[in-house]
């Protein structure tokens, strides 16, 4: 909390929960939900990380972003392209920080222990990323969106 924003991460999450578990399946878009609870930006980012970190698992509903919109769901299909949509995240930063930080070392990262393990480490990420998109698990696939469809 500062000067510049003087609302709380709780309350900003209580905002953001409540616009959108009030729009109920279909979700709010981020703009909306600022509208809708009268919240800057960095007031939603604050309130969706404290919602994200622990006000879902109290209210026992999923927060998800579906790439379009945010929504409060036990939609188990919904929740697994939300899931994929986010790990696809995660995979583009790995692939950017093993291209950017180990690959222009070459052998010499295996010199220092610490960035060896870590190398390593997210190559093995990278190998589980691998595993996940040649099964059809990326947020534009046919396979997965007919999965979410039919739970819907």
């Amino acid at each position: 909390m500062t000067s510049r924003d003087p609302m709380s991460r709780f309350v900003a999450a209580e905002k953001v929960w409540d616009a959108v578990e009030a729009a109920g399946e279909e979700g709010l878009r981020g703009p909306e939900i600022c509208e809708n609870a009268n919240l800057k930006r960095g007031q939603f980012e604050n309130g969706k990380a404290q919602v994200r970190d622990f006000m879902a698992k109290e209210k026992q509903k999923s927060f998800i972003y579906d790439g379009d919109r945010y929504a409060t769901t036990r939609d188990t299909g919904r929740c697994a392209l939300a899931v994929v949509i986010r790990v696809s995240s995660v995979d583009k930063q790995l692939r950017r920080i093993y291209d950017s930080i180990c690959e222009p070392l070459g052998d010499a990262a295996d010199q220092d222990p610490t960035l060896s393990y870590l190398k390593n480490q997210i190559k093995a990420m990278l190998g589980n990323m691998d595993v996940m998109r040649s099964a059809g698990f990326l947020p534009k696939s046919k396979k997965l969106r007919a999965n979410s469809a039919s739970k819907g």
